[in-house]
Protein backbone atom coordinates (compact mmCIF):
# COMPACT_ATOMS: atom_id res chain seq x y z
CA UNK A 1 0.00 0.00 0.00
CA UNK A 2 0.85 3.24 -0.85
CA UNK A 3 2.01 5.96 1.68
CA UNK A 4 0.19 8.81 0.85
CA UNK A 5 2.18 11.55 2.95
CA UNK A 6 5.33 10.52 1.42
CA UNK A 7 3.87 10.53 -1.96
CA UNK A 8 2.65 14.13 -1.09
CA UNK A 9 5.68 15.45 0.52
CA UNK A 10 7.59 14.22 -2.85
CA UNK A 11 4.71 16.36 -4.51
CA UNK A 12 5.42 19.23 -2.98
CA UNK A 13 9.39 19.06 -3.16
CA UNK A 14 8.97 18.68 -7.34
CA UNK A 15 6.30 21.53 -7.70
CA UNK A 16 8.66 23.62 -5.42
CA UNK A 17 11.82 22.48 -7.29
CA UNK A 18 9.84 23.50 -10.27
CA UNK A 19 8.79 26.73 -9.21
CA UNK A 20 11.93 27.89 -7.76
CA UNK A 21 14.16 26.78 -11.19
CA UNK A 22 11.51 28.80 -13.43
CA UNK A 23 11.72 31.94 -11.24
CA UNK A 24 15.81 31.46 -11.81
CA UNK A 25 15.01 31.56 -15.17
CA UNK A 26 12.36 33.88 -15.75
CA UNK A 27 14.53 36.46 -13.70
CA UNK A 28 17.57 36.10 -16.32
CA UNK A 29 15.34 35.87 -19.51
CA UNK A 30 12.24 36.80 -20.83
CA UNK A 31 9.08 35.19 -19.79
CA UNK A 32 8.13 34.43 -22.86
CA UNK A 33 11.35 32.47 -24.19
CA UNK A 34 11.77 30.20 -21.02
CA UNK A 35 9.67 27.06 -22.06
CA UNK A 36 8.14 24.20 -20.07
CA UNK A 37 11.05 22.22 -21.74
CA UNK A 38 13.98 24.19 -20.29
CA UNK A 39 12.55 24.18 -16.92
CA UNK A 40 12.02 20.67 -17.03
CA UNK A 41 16.33 20.08 -18.10
CA UNK A 42 17.18 22.67 -15.30
CA UNK A 43 15.57 20.71 -12.97
CA UNK A 44 16.61 17.27 -13.77
CA UNK A 45 13.23 16.45 -13.86
CA UNK A 46 10.87 14.93 -17.12
CA UNK A 47 9.21 17.41 -18.71
CA UNK A 48 5.87 15.38 -18.63
CA UNK A 49 6.44 16.25 -14.23
CA UNK A 50 6.06 20.13 -15.42
CA UNK A 51 2.76 19.32 -17.11
CA UNK A 52 1.61 17.25 -14.63
CA UNK A 53 2.02 19.91 -12.13
CA UNK A 54 1.18 22.98 -13.91
CA UNK A 55 -1.70 22.66 -16.71
CA UNK A 56 -0.46 25.84 -18.19
CA UNK A 57 2.49 28.25 -17.88
CA UNK A 58 0.56 31.03 -16.99
CA UNK A 59 -0.63 29.24 -14.51
CA UNK A 60 2.88 28.39 -13.18
CA UNK A 61 3.51 31.99 -13.70
CA UNK A 62 1.29 33.54 -11.58
CA UNK A 63 1.81 30.68 -8.94
CA UNK A 64 5.22 32.21 -9.14
CA UNK A 65 4.74 35.71 -8.66
CA UNK A 66 1.76 35.09 -5.69
CA UNK A 67 4.40 32.71 -3.75
CA UNK A 68 7.49 35.38 -4.27
CA UNK A 69 5.34 38.10 -3.25
CA UNK A 70 3.86 36.69 -0.19
CA UNK A 71 7.66 35.89 1.36
CA UNK A 72 8.80 39.22 0.57
CA UNK A 73 5.52 40.85 2.53
CA UNK A 74 6.70 38.90 5.50
CA UNK A 75 10.35 39.53 5.40
CA UNK A 76 8.92 43.40 5.08
CA UNK A 77 6.93 42.62 7.82
CA UNK A 78 9.65 41.09 9.95
CA UNK A 79 11.83 44.16 9.74
CA UNK A 80 8.61 46.43 10.69
CA UNK A 81 7.99 44.42 13.75
CA UNK A 82 11.79 44.68 14.62
CA UNK A 83 11.75 48.44 13.93
CA UNK A 84 8.57 48.80 16.22
CA UNK A 85 6.77 49.88 13.36
CA UNK A 86 3.62 50.14 15.67
CA UNK A 87 5.31 53.25 17.33
CA UNK A 88 5.88 55.15 14.38
CA UNK A 89 4.52 58.00 13.29
CA UNK A 90 3.21 58.37 9.98
CA UNK A 91 6.35 60.02 8.78
CA UNK A 92 8.24 57.70 9.78
CA UNK A 93 6.57 55.08 8.31
CA UNK A 94 6.28 56.40 5.16
CA UNK A 95 10.39 56.46 5.52
CA UNK A 96 10.12 52.60 5.94
CA UNK A 97 7.86 52.20 3.42
CA UNK A 98 10.19 53.89 1.07
CA UNK A 99 13.04 52.13 2.36
CA UNK A 100 11.61 48.54 1.80
CA UNK A 101 11.95 49.32 -1.97
CA UNK A 102 15.85 50.28 -1.58
CA UNK A 103 16.34 47.20 0.39
CA UNK A 104 14.27 45.10 -2.26
CA UNK A 105 17.00 46.29 -4.53
CA UNK A 106 19.81 45.68 -2.86
CA UNK A 107 18.86 42.24 -1.55
CA UNK A 108 16.12 40.80 -4.53
CA UNK A 109 16.98 42.05 -7.88
CA UNK A 110 16.02 38.59 -9.55
CA UNK A 111 12.65 39.65 -7.91
CA UNK A 112 12.15 42.97 -9.70
CA UNK A 113 13.60 42.01 -12.75
CA UNK A 114 11.13 38.95 -12.96
CA UNK A 115 8.44 41.19 -11.64
CA UNK A 116 8.91 43.50 -14.76
CA UNK A 117 9.13 40.46 -17.43
CA UNK A 118 5.41 39.34 -15.15
CA UNK A 119 3.61 42.46 -16.07
CA UNK A 120 4.94 42.33 -19.47
CA UNK A 121 3.98 38.75 -19.79
CA UNK A 122 0.27 38.79 -18.07
CA UNK A 123 -0.69 41.55 -20.51
CA UNK A 124 0.58 39.89 -23.53
CA UNK A 125 -1.18 36.61 -22.50
CA UNK A 126 -4.32 38.76 -21.43
CA UNK A 127 -4.57 36.55 -18.17
CA UNK A 128 -8.38 37.20 -17.17
CA UNK A 129 -9.37 38.65 -13.29
CA UNK A 130 -10.07 35.45 -12.56
CA UNK A 131 -6.27 34.24 -13.28
CA UNK A 132 -5.31 36.91 -11.49
CA UNK A 133 -7.15 36.78 -8.72
CA UNK A 134 -4.35 34.84 -6.17
CA UNK A 135 -1.59 37.45 -7.27
CA UNK A 136 -3.73 40.27 -7.02
CA UNK A 137 -4.94 39.29 -3.36
CA UNK A 138 -1.30 38.98 -2.11
CA UNK A 139 -0.16 42.32 -3.48
CA UNK A 140 -2.98 44.11 -1.91
CA UNK A 141 -1.33 43.02 1.62
CA UNK A 142 1.08 46.08 0.23
CA UNK A 143 -2.03 48.39 0.01
CA UNK A 144 -3.61 47.78 3.28
CA UNK A 145 -0.14 48.43 4.74
CA UNK A 146 0.17 51.58 4.09
CA UNK A 147 -3.40 52.45 4.50
CA UNK A 148 -1.70 52.10 8.47
CA UNK A 149 0.62 55.16 7.13
CA UNK A 150 -2.24 57.26 5.55
CA UNK A 151 -4.59 56.74 8.81
CA UNK A 152 -1.63 57.93 10.77
CA UNK A 153 -1.30 60.87 8.41
CA UNK A 154 -4.63 62.23 9.36
CA UNK A 155 -4.31 61.71 13.15
CA UNK A 156 -0.62 62.94 14.01
CA UNK A 157 -0.41 65.49 10.79
CA UNK A 158 3.06 64.32 9.94
CA UNK A 159 2.36 64.25 6.56
CA UNK A 160 1.07 67.01 4.57
CA UNK A 161 -1.28 64.41 2.04
CA UNK A 162 -3.48 66.44 -0.60
CA UNK A 163 -4.47 63.12 -2.75
CA UNK A 164 -6.45 60.35 -1.66
CA UNK A 165 -5.20 57.31 -0.23
CA UNK A 166 -4.97 54.83 -3.36
CA UNK A 167 -3.88 57.72 -5.57
CA UNK A 168 -0.69 58.43 -3.05
CA UNK A 169 -0.24 54.75 -3.06
CA UNK A 170 0.05 53.85 -6.10
CA UNK A 171 1.99 56.65 -6.87
CA UNK A 172 4.60 55.93 -4.79
CA UNK A 173 4.72 51.96 -5.34
CA UNK A 174 4.70 52.68 -8.87
CA UNK A 175 7.47 55.28 -9.10
CA UNK A 176 9.82 53.77 -6.48
CA UNK A 177 8.85 50.00 -8.04
CA UNK A 178 9.60 51.19 -11.82
CA UNK A 179 12.80 52.62 -10.91
CA UNK A 180 14.00 49.92 -8.94
CA UNK A 181 13.17 47.62 -11.15
CA UNK A 182 15.01 49.41 -14.05
CA UNK A 183 18.12 49.90 -12.50
CA UNK A 184 17.91 45.91 -11.53
CA UNK A 185 17.50 45.35 -15.24
CA UNK A 186 20.36 47.55 -16.21
CA UNK A 187 18.18 49.69 -18.25
CA UNK A 188 19.72 52.73 -17.13
CA UNK A 189 23.35 51.16 -16.76
CA UNK A 190 24.54 48.58 -18.63
CA UNK A 191 24.19 45.34 -16.76
CA UNK A 192 28.00 44.54 -17.26
CA UNK A 193 28.78 48.06 -15.67
CA UNK A 194 28.06 46.09 -12.33
CA UNK A 195 27.13 49.92 -11.30
CA UNK A 196 25.06 49.86 -7.99
CA UNK A 197 22.46 52.22 -8.03
CA UNK A 198 21.38 52.08 -4.17
CA UNK A 199 22.56 56.23 -3.88
CA UNK A 200 20.53 57.11 -6.61
CA UNK A 201 17.40 55.35 -5.33
CA UNK A 202 18.11 57.11 -2.08
CA UNK A 203 18.01 60.23 -3.53
CA UNK A 204 14.63 59.33 -5.32
CA UNK A 205 13.35 58.29 -1.89
CA UNK A 206 14.30 61.43 -0.29
CA UNK A 207 12.98 63.86 -2.78
CA UNK A 208 10.05 61.85 -2.39
CA UNK A 209 9.56 61.83 1.04
CA UNK A 210 10.35 65.55 1.71
CA UNK A 211 7.67 66.37 -0.85
CA UNK A 212 5.13 65.07 2.53
CA UNK A 213 6.68 64.94 5.58
CA UNK A 214 5.99 68.25 7.43
CA UNK A 215 8.89 70.13 8.75
CA UNK A 216 7.72 69.96 12.74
Amino acid sequence: MRNLEKDEEKRGKYREKLLETAFTLFSKESIESVKFEDIAKESNIGAATVYRYFGSKPEMVIELATKKWIEHYKEVEEYYQKAGGDSMNAAEELEFFLDSFINLYRNHKDLLRFNRNFDTYVIHEKCTEKQMKPYNDAVSIFAEKFHTVYKKAQEDGTLSIKVSEKKLFINIMYIMLSVAGKYAEGLVYPPHAERDMTEELFLLKHMIYDSYAKRL
